[in-house]
């Protein structure tokens, strides 16, 4: 942990002397973190020589204070977990916070059963606490959802305090209310990223789909909005059998439209998605929606597209040559990037769900579960603090475990890189350790 300790001299971390000289950046020239630096800057320069990737990428990165953050929570893993595969961080990359139950749709597959009618959320206070609580553990990345955030009254005096804390924040809307006024608040407290729903490439879809009238207007507008306000927008969709027809032609209207990132839900039958269960996906009919996800990609796609179906990464591999060049490569549940192909062994580690070892969940109540998809409750903030939860639980340790998965999803050879959707597993087997019955390699849970 030396790295991770204090220079009595300069009062830095080791860490950051470090990159900070690596990136051209350290203005302390501090003696007393000289030698300690060299050997950080030597590991830093070995694996970047190994993988092949271009130096000036790795300085963008290492500048960047977020991806600081989550190389401080790498290290910490390394000391407090160890090696191990697949990789669970010491303190999440991604805290998920679904802020409240209101909402001013109507959604048919929501796994919150939001609406209009009063529930018990955390007050302001306990709310700025949970921030401070995730902020000190050391988290990346917390993204506001719902519900409808917006229609939380202290929303801005909550984010902007996840902001001066030094989280990433995005948020996650529908976007019917994010006007001119909205966004540039937005912008204003310094949000980094705001995804919308679209669940149709028309009104007609859209609208069936979110229970309101008029929604894919207001959804597109504000998705406008944002793109004018220079925030880093993106579009959300969940594949039904009522939409996924129309997926080609949401991503066509994204990148018309400006948005910079295009993330693709896998559907869960949870909450009240429980009563629309026949619209789920055939597994041929999601790998058809991977294999296109595949192809944008492979053909440079003018938007970063995203994904939390964990199968992308095996369509990926198989669909692939490995043996030179980039290749593009989901790294986790959501993120997909171009890496070397050296780099592909790395899927082994960060692969596949992230649920309860990546990323995890909070309710509007408080109360902790591994996946927004999973109505587990591992404890809840208002007596439980975050990060004995997130390093002690049980249920966590489960899910970190790779080993422990059953069916064919146990016996599969792409169980590190994808593993399927521990949610899935549970909304139709009762249990997160059984097989994905969305995946064509999958069996019925047994």
């Amino acid at each position: 942990m030396l790295s991770l300790e204090k220079c009595d001299n300069c009062g830095r971390q080791v860490l950051d002397a470090a990159l900070d000289r690596y990136v051209g950046l350290d203005t302390q020239k501090c003696r007393r973190c000289s030698m300690p630096s060299r050997m950080i800057i030597f590991w830093v320069e070995f694996l970047r020589k190994s993988l092949a990737v271009e130096r000036k990428k790795v300085e963008k990165i290492l500048a960047d204070p977020y991806a600081r953050r989550g190389i401080k929570s790498v290290v910490r893993t390394f000391v407090y977990f160890g090696v191990k595969k697949p990789l669970a961080v010491y303190a999440p990359f991604l805290v998920v916070w679904d802020y409240t139950y209101k909402c001013n749709l109507n959604c048919k597959h929501c796994y919150s059963n939001a609406g209009a009618l009063p529930r018990d959320e955390l007050g302001t206070e306990e709310a700025l606490s949970v921030v401070d609580q995730l902020a000190d553990f050391g988290v990346v990345s917390l993204a506001f959802s719902g519900g409808e955030p917006l229609m939380r009254k202290d929303f801005f005096e909550v984010a902007k305090h996840a902001v001066d804390s030094g989280l990433y924040v995005s948020l996650a809307t529908n976007g019917t209310l994010l006007n001119k006024q909205t966004t540039r608040r937005l912008k204003e407290i310094g949000i980094h990223y705001v995804e919308i729903s679209i669940d149709g490439s028309d009104a007609k879809t859209h609208d069936e789909f979110r229970g309101v009238n008029g929604a894919f207007e207001r959804a597109i507008a504000g998705l406008k909005n944002c793109v004018e306000e220079d925030l880093c927008a993106s579009v959300a969709v969940t594949a039904t059998k009522r939409n996924f027809k129309e997926i080609p032609k949401i991503l066509e209207l994204s990148e018309k439209v400006g948005a910079q990132r295009f993330a693709l839900f896998n559907f869960v039958p949870t909450g009240r998605g429980a009563e629309m269960v026949s619209q789920d996906l055939s597994p041929e009919e999601r790998e058809e929606v991977m294999l296109f996800l595949l192809d944008r990609l492979l053909s440079n796609s003018k938007v970063t597209i995203l994904t939390t179906t964990p199968q992308l990464a095996r369509v990926a591999v198989a669909h692939q040559h490995i043996s030179q060049g980039e290749i593009f490569l989901p790294l986790a549940h959501m993120q997909t990037s171009k890496v070397s192909s050296k780099a592909a062994a790395l899927a082994d580690f960060i692969g596949g769900c992230g649920a309860g070892r990546l990323y995890c969940s909070i309710s509007p109540e408080g109360d902790v579960h591994p996946c927004v998809f999973l109505p587990i409750k591992i404890g809840n903030l208002k007596t439980d603090k975050f990060e004995n939860l997130w390093l002690n639980s049980e249920t966590f340790k489960i899910l970190r475990n790779r080993e422990n998965l059953k069916g064919a999803c146990g016996k599969c050879p792409f169980k590190y890189i994808c593993g399927g959707c521990r949610a899935r597993a549970y909304a139709y087997c009762h249990d997160i350790l059984a097989s994905d019955p969305g995946c064509i390699l999958a069996e019925k849970c047994t």
